[in-house]
């Protein structure tokens, strides 16, 4: 019987990887054992609000991430809201599916949209922003190029009251003295 060689393993191979550090594997079995905490319900109406979307949900498992995305107006005609929970409890991922995937929900013209929970596609939660102030705003004014080149920028009191025909004199003047030096 023949061996399919793309599908078949060489085995005189094996052994060049050189051996496998323990670290490294460990890791990698702890990264498969990750457990799938944040859901997605999509599908939701348009027009539905974060407020309204959370007197829905009442009430809602114990949570530390909830983020309520409104409809996109660009995918016209397939644009819903959509919302991202991260639970604290795998049980509370089962009865929340249990509860939510397919539950109707009715906009206000009437309109039916059925939910759908799933597992979402990036499992990470948003870090929350952090309000540092920055360090450097406001201190421009302390920098002495700054401050020197706002003097040398500022405009003479003389040329914002001087007429287009003054400054073409003015001009015609530099250019006869520099044509003077040459």
């Amino acid at each position: 019987m023949k061996e399919d060689k793309e599908n078949a393993k060489p085995k005189d191979r094996r052994g060049e990887l050189g051996p496998v550090d323990e670290g490294d594997r460990m890791e990698k079995v702890k990264e498969k054992k990750e457990v799938m905490s944040k859901v997605v319900l999509r599908r939701l109406p348009p027009s539905l609000t974060k407020e309204q979307l959370e007197e829905h949900l009442q009430p809602l498992p114990d949570h530390d991430y909830f983020e309520f995305f409104a409809n996109d107006s660009s995918l016209f005609p397939h644009m819903f809201s959509r919302a991202y929970i991260n639970f604290k409890s795998q049980d509370d991922i089962m009865l929340f599916r249990d509860r939510f995937d397919g539950y109707v929900f009715i906009d206000h013209r009437g309109q039916e949209y059925p939910a759908v929970v799933e597992f979402a596609p990036f499992q990470k939660v948003a870090k929350k922003k952090s309000k540092k102030k920055d360090s450097k705003a406001g201190t421009i004014d302390d920098d002495p190029e700054y401050r020197k080149f706002l003097d040398s920028y500022s405009m003479d009191d003389e040329k914002l009251t001087s007429t287009p025909e003054t400054l073409l004199e003015e001009i015609e003047a530099k250019n006869k003295e520099m044509i003077g030096k040459s």
